[in-house]
């Protein structure tokens, strides 16, 4: 048994280690999350092991994965730690409803300013903070001021909604009737191909980065800012660089927000805890990783909604959810990303004991 066994081991090593190892991974797991809607009704012995996943809550999980891969490019990838991309997500949402409701422009065109919206209130925030030196935990409150300086101007501004900000218009008032045209549908299951498809791209994107010259960069200048600047990387440039795109891409899950909601206010798009709901998967997965933001979502979201599910005594689900999230990170500080390797390892060394036992 041992030699098959090692013979497994040494194969999926050596196939994370080509090029083409983390693109097949990437597809596997695309093709399980394009079937998982499905999956959900199937029965195994009379039990349905998905059965107590929503649709709504599987929805919700590709949303902040969506937002995670986004932050991840900019604070994973450059190691500027963002605390604030509730701003870009919230800049997302407000322009694709403002531009659909007030001046009937499509959806995805709203979407598409509201992305541009973001990358440029990104730019601003970057030579406000980058040109004076400011990094870690200083960067992090200070993108933070950024994203409450836009909920409370959104709070008092009548023209932007005020507090109550705005419903969703109906999809005959700027197009023919539902459809993706109208970004609106009858059912849940579409939304659900649209924001895994925006998943897809955005993936796609953070994977082009990390395997180009570009994503060398960044990296050196998440390891040591001052070797990179040293060695002639234009450090200020590529950190903007970094916060715009970030910020373009996490308007998009912004703008789905708005578009599968039936209302949006500053409260629910621009909060504090939507900047956690936005990192949390990426920690939980593996920051500065493809993979990890997109499975730090699939375990924490689903936690959350299962955990909420067995306890109907109020605040113990929080509590029993937030006992798992410190035992994963105290456990895993790379991310559950880190397990596989970590098993690899492990399995390394039972079958090297289990030759040495047969010897």
């Amino acid at each position: 048994m041992g030699d098959p066994l090692r013979s497994a081991v040494e194969r999926y090593a050596r196939f994370r280690t080509q090029w083409y190892g983390l693109p097949t991974l990437l597809v596997v797991v695309f093709s399980f999350l394009a079937v998982l809607p499905m999956l959900r009704g199937v029965s195994l012995l009379g039990v349905s092991p998905l059965g107590w996943l929503s649709l709504n809550s599987i929805i919700l999980t590709l949303v902040w994965a969506t937002a995670a891969q986004a932050w991840n490019i900019m604070s994973g990838y450059t190691g500027q730690f963002s605390f604030g991309h509730a701003a870009f997500f919230g800049i997302g949402a407000y322009a694709t409803i403002l531009l659909t409701a007030d001046f009937g422009l499509s959806p995805w065109v709203g979407m598409l300013i509201g992305s541009l919206l973001a990358a440029g209130y990104g730019l601003l925030i970057g030579v406000l903070t980058f040109r004076y030196g400011l990094e870690g935990h200083y960067f992090g409150l200070a993108t933070l001021a950024f994203a409450e300086l836009l909920r409370y101007l959104f709070n008092n501004l009548a023209v932007l909604g005020g507090a109550s900000g705005f419903f969703k218009p109906l999809p005959r008032e700027y197009a023919s009737g539902p459809g993706l045209a109208a970004f609106q549908f009858a059912t849940d299951l579409p939304y659900y191909y649209v924001i895994l498809g925006f998943l897809a791209l955005v993936s796609v994107v953070s994977l082009v980065i990390n395997r180009s010259q570009l994503g060398y960069y960044l990296f050196a200048i998440r390891e040591r800012e001052t070797a990179a600047s040293a060695v002639g990387i234009p450090t200020f440039r590529y950190k903007l660089l970094g916060i715009s795109v970030s910020a373009f891409f996490t308007a998009w899950p912004g703008a789905f927000w708005a578009m599968y909601f039936n209302t949006i206010r500053p409260d629910t798009v621009f909060d504090l805890l939507v900047n956690v709901e936005i990192l949390l998967p990426a920690i939980v997965g593996g920051v500065g990783t493809v993979l990890g933001p997109i499975l730090g979502s699939l375990i924490a979201i689903p936690a959350s909604e299962f955990v909420r599910q067995s306890f109907e005594i109020p605040g113990v689900n929080n509590a029993v959810y937030g006992i798992i999230l410190i035992a994963i990170v105290l456990y895993s500080p790379r991310g559950v990303v880190s397990w596989p390797s970590r098993l690899v390892e492990l399995l390394r060394t039972r079958t090297a004991l289990l030759s040495d036992d047969v010897r």
